[in-house]
């Protein structure tokens, strides 16, 4: 069964799961299997490889099938990755508040196992269109950035990190 409605809409409460939410973050840099997204997340490959199918079918994932090496026997290797596409085929009206909750929860997991903040900013403030504008796609252009560069986990020189961004035009409730 498909999570995608008829206008190819992704639903967002596919996501309204802490878990769901990590592994979609995990698989924005590299292809991996249940079973190392299990050993990543230090869950049940049955959990994992549940999650990952679910995602799949609501959209957020591809699979790709790893070839086996020449000579190899057996099925090749189940691996999936983030869609990118997914984001621009979300059904925003559909399942926000399950998300955002989610969300909420990822953030303080993650904020408890902060080393080192680089950059905290909140503000709730009026500002002309225009700047808000520009706002909006130079943070655009840093998510994109961080998607673009990511990369397996443990490889080279990396830094593991967290950067969530949301930014909202609010309602004029007096």
């Amino acid at each position: 069964m498909s999570w995608e409605n008829d206008d190819g809409l992704v639903p967002l409460r596919a996501l309204a799961n802490p878990l769901r939410i990590r592994i979609v973050s995990l698989l924005t840099g590299t292809s991996m299997s249940a079973t190392e997204v299990a050993e990543e997340l230090g869950i049940a490959h049955a959990s994992a490889s549940y999650h990952l199918r679910q995602l799949a079918e609501a959209g957020f994932l591809q699979q790709v099938d790893e070839r086996p090496s020449p000579g190899g026997k057996g099925r090749p290797r189940r691996l999936y990755r983030y869609d990118p596409s997914s984001g621009a085929r979300l059904d925003r009206a559909n399942g926000r508040q399950l998300v955002h909750e989610a969300l909420s929860t990822d953030l303080a997991r993650r904020l408890a196992q902060t080393r080192l903040q680089r950059m905290s900013m909140d503000a709730e403030v009026w500002l002309d269109r225009t700047v808000w504008e520009e706002i909006v796609g130079l943070v655009e252009q840093a998510v994109a950035l961080a998607h673009d560069k990511a990369g397996p986990p443990r490889s080279g020189d990396r830094v593991k990190v967290s950067m969530t961004a949301i930014l909202l035009e609010l309602d004029d409730v007096r």
